[in-house]
């Protein structure tokens, strides 16, 4: 009978420990390129938004190339849509037009802003459904451009609040500057919000259509057109549980003269926490198969 020769007991002991540290090296060098890879393609898209801005900046001049006053159409439109509201408001709610426009108004442009991030986003890879498949761009470009757009149209709209502030008695002081820190927590909060649509809508076709009809739901519920203290006991959730309602007040409310409480901000911050772990999650689920999706 041959003669085996098995492994003795603690030569395989020992094995095992030299295996389990040269294990143990190679998941953490693993994190760490993960790590890197998200600080590398976080620099990439701070580096793009120059280059998502201009193409941004083109697509708004393109629209309108053949107009004479090109993109105020729609600074019109809101006029007349926040005068309409303001007197229905008035007659409806209570309280002086006067008093009412100037809320009315911001929440109007803050809420357009929104509306346009969260509908645009949806349909954000579908639109360049040409550029995704037939080039190597990074797709942070896309959705900086539609995030860039929106922002381009709020500074139109914008210029309602500077006409205000010549013809009504509109508060204007140091407060003001704080609705530049609820402006930067929207649009960055604008970046994972097309992200992650633009991605679910790109996979399932007919979610564009249920975020539509859902904001306009939301655009009921949310304090634009009416005030918040106007619900009491349990009705308050309804404004409590909309994340729309924070960060349309940490716009609207410097501009009014109020400062928004410090859980407003720790609300956005948290929002924003959260909605950048699910990007992650659902770039990491679905970067691979988008051109498929398209």
């Amino acid at each position: 009978m041959p003669h085996t020769n098995f492994p003795h007991p603690e030569e395989h002991s020992e094995g095992a420990r030299l295996e389990e540290p040269t294990m143990t090296v190679q998941a953490s060098r693993r994190r760490g390129n993960a790590g890197a890879t998200i600080f590398a393609q976080a620099a990439r898209c701070l580096g793009n938004i120059g280059r998502s801005f201009t193409w941004a900046w083109l697509d708004t001049v393109c629209r309108y190339r053949r107009s004479k006053i090109g993109p105020i159409w729609e600074t019109i439109n809101i006029l007349f849509l926040v005068g309409g509201m303001t007197v229905v408001s008035s007659v409806v709610i209570g309280g002086r037009p006067a008093q009412n426009l100037p809320y009315i108004g911001l929440g109007m442009i803050t809420w357009t802003a929104i509306s346009a991030l969260v509908n645009d986003g949806t349909g954000t890879f579908l639109v360049n459904a040409s550029y995704i498949t037939g080039s190597t761009m990074p797709i942070d470009l896309y959705i900086g451009r539609t995030v860039c757009k929106s922002f381009i149209t709020f500074c139109h709209h914008i210029v309602l609040y500077v006409l205000a502030l010549i013809f009504l008695p509109i508060y204007f002081g140091w407060l003001s500057l704080f609705s530049l820190i609820g402006l930067a927590l929207l649009f960055i909060n604008g970046f994972w919000v097309v992200g992650v649509l633009a991605f679910l809508s790109a996979r399932f076709r007919d979610l564009e259509m249920i975020v539509r009809n859902l904001m306009q739901v939301i655009f009921f519920v949310t304090p634009i057109f009416w005030s918040h203290t106007l619900l009491v006991g349990a009705r308050r959730a309804i404004v409590h549980w909309n994340p729309f309602f924070y960060f349309l007040e940490l716009v609207r409310r410097p501009l009014l003269g109020e400062l928004p409480p410090i859980s407003f901000y720790v609300v956005a911050l948290g929002v924003t926490a959260i909605g950048y772990a699910l990007l992650y999650l659902v770039y990491r689920r679905l970067r691979p198969y988008l051109p498929l999706f398209v």
